[in-house]
């Protein structure tokens, strides 16, 4: 055959001609596969313009690595390509069945097979994230990384990092468990039939700041946020660093997270702690959605979807998920057997109050989502534009502290509200120290009293006084705010008028009436009354004797047997007194005294003090001569008829080396003490 090329005129023989069409389809194919592999080099970037960041990798959310960081090399796998198939395979499934999936199968990116997959949904609701990810990970292009291990090996590394006291957790424990392990699933049954169609729900930016955190458990609660989300439903992970001096955070931690799908570190330039880092991530997020997260929790199966259903339905709100617990020595998982939402005590800490029966019952059964009037703190969920319209964080909040109370008070009483999602599930190690103040401005003590004191002039009103007759007993609450701080209390004050915000009057009435219960204007001490040798606290039974319970304040659940010990000497529960009837060692409520000779005979209540609210719980009596015995009440397996065998309060004889004559009051209260420390 001849051809022409230009002014040449060749001629190939049938033979030649076949070999040059070979010669041309190799040299495409060639051409093909080194294109492919530059684009799997590139992690993802499709354009010149992705360079730009390398903190924006357009990888998709899938993650896996073994319980051994040694073996991160091991691992054969290609993000891009893996999802690429991943995405192939759903679009396919889409399209051939439209069926409702549960929430779980929808949330957890799908292993590659082929069409031939057993795709029913009670197979699904059994597979792990973990081997899924695993599976997508081992079908990519057969390529090995010592990048990724070179990196985890600089990030865990036992000889850059601080001791295990310095985190106040087991970090040895952390480094050598599994960043994927997996996780009990502790939602109710009927949270695993539900269904969420991702493709209405907003997507989601999730924020989480750190200061010299354990590295290990900011990597967990990374990994478990991808490999428990929707890929669609994230759109970033962003880590603010609040210039934290460890080593391996640094430059090691950098390495590690450009090898991360949609995670960036912003890393701050001043220590200004876990309010203001929240801050700046959330003025950069993304998403329609902002998720403030803890560094030291892991999310578990499902638990992003009804957050932001409920918020696709009610944008006006701030949701939380239901918390469970990791515990900080042993990082076990557990979950309560009995349901609380979010409550505070009068010197602004958070408390725990029990559901109702109804509540709980919606809950547990129905996996209802159900009011919280305080919010945790550790994991909160927002929509980013009614987030920022509502006032955001308060950054006159210094460090940490009270800003869970803060906001959960402005959103209730300026027209929205705060709820817990009961089907989302989400693990925090609570623990002794929760926030770190080093390089900070202040003590502890003296930075959280200060952001109180602006939680309580700005938000309480009239109940501010039962924040300050509560806190000012001890020395180092007796602050003033400086000129500055006041001028920017003033600001949060003008921005709640502008917002017609309801009074607290309105907050406890109506979201949270059980804190009617109030300090009593003529008490010295009030609360629960807890020994301090075996933790049990006094309680009323139905028959009116004062027994006690392991059911305490001290477990951060608020109280239902108050007690207050007044002025006059009386120790009164709500509108009864505690009387002493002799020879009887036992206490029983009764009708309150009025005349002083009347409380002679009654019963007078003196706590002698070893401390602000603890000491030896002394009574005096006087008898028919006139003369005053005195008792000291212990805690004792009681051996009268009445209750015989439980543990009561009784009358004995005083003994200062007995700890058993050892209480404590939640409050001592002086109310004389707010118009010298009370802001203007």
């Amino acid at each position: 055959m001849r051809f022409r090329i230009g002014g040449t005129v060749v001629e190939l023989g049938r033979s030649q001609l076949v070999n040059a069409v070979l010669l041309a389809v190799l040299v495409g194919l060639a051409m093909f596969f080194l294109s492919g592999q530059l684009l799997v080099l590139r992690h993802g970037r499709t354009s010149p313009d992705d360079n730009k960041n390398d903190l924006e990798l357009a990888t998709p959310v899938v993650l896996f690595l073994p319980d051994n960081p040694d073996d991160v090399a091991d691992i054969e796998e290609d993000y891009d390509v893996a999802a690429g198939r991943r995405r192939t395979v759903q679009n396919r499934r889409r399209d051939r069945d439209r069926t409702p999936r549960t929430a779980v199968e929808k949330g957890r990116p799908e292993a590659v097979k082929g069409d031939d997959d057993d795709d029913d949904d009670d197979g699904a609701a059994k597979r792990s994230p973990g081997k899924t990810v695993e599976m997508a990970m081992r079908s990519a292009n057969k390529k090995k990384r010592p990048a990724f291990a070179e990196a985890l090996k600089r990030v865990v590394g036992k000889d850059n990092r601080p001791p295990d006291s310095h985190y106040n957790i087991n970090v040895t424990l952390s480094d050598s468990m599994s960043l994927d392990r997996p996780l009990p699933d502790t939602r109710p049954a009927a949270c695993l039939k539900m269904t969420f169609d991702i493709d209405l729900l907003p997507k989601v930016s999730v924020i989480i700041p750190f200061f010299n955190e354990a590295p290990t458990m900011i990597l967990r609660t990374v990994h478990s946020v991808l490999n428990r989300s929707p890929d669609q439903l994230i759109e970033e992970i962003i880590l603010v660093d609040d210039l934290s001096f460890d080593a391996p955070l640094k430059t090691p931690l950098d390495r590690y997270v450009r090898l991360l799908p949609k995670v960036r570190i912003i890393r701050r330039s001043k220590r200004s702690g876990l309010i203001v880092s929240r801050m700046d991530g959330a003025r950069v997020a993304k998403a329609p959605v902002i998720i403030f997260l803890d560094a030291h929790s892991e999310v578990g199966e499902g638990w992003l979807e009804p957050m932001l259903d409920e918020l696709r339905l009610n944008p006006k709100q701030v949701v939380q998920p239901f918390v469970d617990g990791i515990d900080s020595k042993t990082l076990e998982f557990s979950a309560p057997g009995t349901y609380y939402k979010g409550a505070f005590s009068w010197d602004l800490r958070y408390t725990w109050l029990r559901l109702a029966p109804h509540e709980e019952e919606r809950a547990k059964e129905l996996g209802q989502p159900f009011v919280s009037p305080t919010l945790v703190g550790c994991a909160i969920a927002v929509m980013k534009d009614y987030f920022f319209a509502m006032g955001s964080f308060d950054e006159g909040l210094y460090v940490w502290g009270g800003e869970n109370l803060e906001l959960a008070f402005r959103i209730w009483m300026c027209g929205g509200k705060t709820m817990t999602i009961t089907c989302s599930r989400v693990g925090h190690v609570f623990k002794q120290s929760p926030n770190k103040f080093d390089g900070t401005i202040g003590t502890k003590e003296q930075t959280v009293q200060k952001n109180l004191i602006r939680v309580a002039d700005v938000w309480l009103d009239r109940y501010r006084k039962y924040f300050y007759a509560t806190t000012l007993p001890y020395d180092f609450k007796r602050l003033q705010l400086t000129e500055g701080e006041r001028a920017s209390l003033v600001e949060r004050s003008r921005m709640r008028e502008t917002m017609k915000c309801h009074n607290f009057d309105w907050y406890l009435y109506n979201v949270i009436p059980e804190m009617m219960d109030v300090p009593p204007m003529d008490s010295r001490y009030f609360g629960e009354i807890m020994s301090l040798h075996t933790r049990a606290c006094w309680e009323v039974t139905e028959d009116y004797f004062v027994g006690m319970t392991y059911f305490c304040f001290e477990h951060k659940v608020i109280p239902k047997n108050n007690f207050a010990l007044t002025a006059d000497g009386l120790l009164r529960y709500r509108d009864k007194c505690v009387q002493i009837v002799p020879p009887k060692p036992y206490m029983l409520l009764a009708e309150c005294p009025r005349r002083p000779e009347d409380i002679e005979r009654f019963g007078v209540w003196e706590l002698v003090p070893q401390g602000v609210v603890w000491g030896s719980l002394k009574v005096k009596l006087k008898n028919a001569n006139d003369v005053f015995v005195y008792w000291c009440i212990v805690q004792v397996t009681n051996a009268m008829p009445e209750h015989r065998g439980d543990q009561m309060p009784q009358l004995g004889n005083c003994d200062g080396n007995d700890l058993f004559q050892i209480w404590a009051f939640t409050y001592a209260v002086d109310f004389t003490l707010e118009a010298q420390f009370a802001q203007a």
